[in-house]
């Protein structure tokens, strides 16, 4: 086992497994998602990795960004600069990875979630795109992940109501790959990559790089966007609404400024 920063790292036969220890909630950082980045790409070099299974220790598998400990989130571009730049990192690496989604996959954590090839979740699984709730833009690539995924119809429906989807739903649309109890998930998440590394490593390589051809460069441009707009929106009175009554645990009184 290896350690890097809040991760850990295992190795399973032809699996690496990339453990994210946040717990309960695994909420990010740039530099937590700068050392997946890292270790994805040191993966790349490693001939005994054949696929990876990103999974977290906790309640959940990524509550996004913590709002609770950065309440005053106004006029910080850099530090969200940094964090996309990072995230674009993880859609140019060369292994495939499925991503184990015990609990909630929320706001920032979903667009995480979506930086896999595959998802596998139970019905204590939560994906919600909650944006819209606090009061501002999507961010994380997700304009462009999540209609990659599920189509632009549950796409909107999950970005404009920001309502949280339950791993039973979050399957019928295919947000998750393979539903399993809760207590499989990270097994059955190893026993998919399991699958992948039983063909031939360069053929999947090749393979994964066509299917995902321009996923990379479309994310790098739409982030720039997703900022660009997140600042603008954090300014307005609703977006400290929205953070003030989601800390209060409360529905928010939006009045459009």
């Amino acid at each position: 086992m290896n350690t890097k920063g809040d991760l850990k790292i295992y190795q399973e036969n032809f699996v690496s497994i990339v453990e994210i220890n946040r717990a309960p909630n695994n909420h990010f950082d740039y530099q937590l998602i700068g050392d997946i980045a890292d270790i994805y790409e040191e993966l790349d070099t490693n001939k005994e990795c054949r696929a990876i299974v990103l999974c977290s220790e906790g309640k959940h598998f990524c509550a996004g960004a913590n709002f609770d400990q950065d309440r005053d989130m106004h006029d910080k571009k850099d530090p969200y600069e940094e964090l996309y730049k990072q995230a674009v990192r993880l859609f140019k690496t060369k292994k495939p990875v499925i991503a184990a989604v015990q609990g909630g996959a929320i706001g920032g954590g979903l667009g995480l979630a979506l930086s896999a090839d595959f998802r596998v979740g139970c019905n204590e699984s939560r994906f919600s795109a909650n944006f819209a709730k606090l009061g501002f833009h999507q961010g994380f690539g997700t304009s462009v992940t999540l209609p990659r995924v599920i189509g632009i119809q549950h796409s909107s429906d999950m970005l404009l109501t920001a309502r949280r989807v339950k791993g039973d739903e979050a399957m019928k649309m295919g947000l998750i790959d393979k539903l399993v109890d809760i207590k499989e998930v990270r097994s059955a998440a190893i026993s998919m990559a399991n699958g992948i590394t039983n063909s031939a490593p360069l053929a999947v390589e090749s393979i994964r790089a066509t299917l995902r051809e321009g996923l990379a460069e479309q994310v790098e441009k739409v982030v720039g966007h997703e900022l660009e707009e997140q600042m603008r929106l954090q300014k307005t009175s609703d977006f400290k609404e929205g953070v003030k009554s989601t800390l209060e645990r409360r529905e928010a009184n939006f009045k459009g400024e």
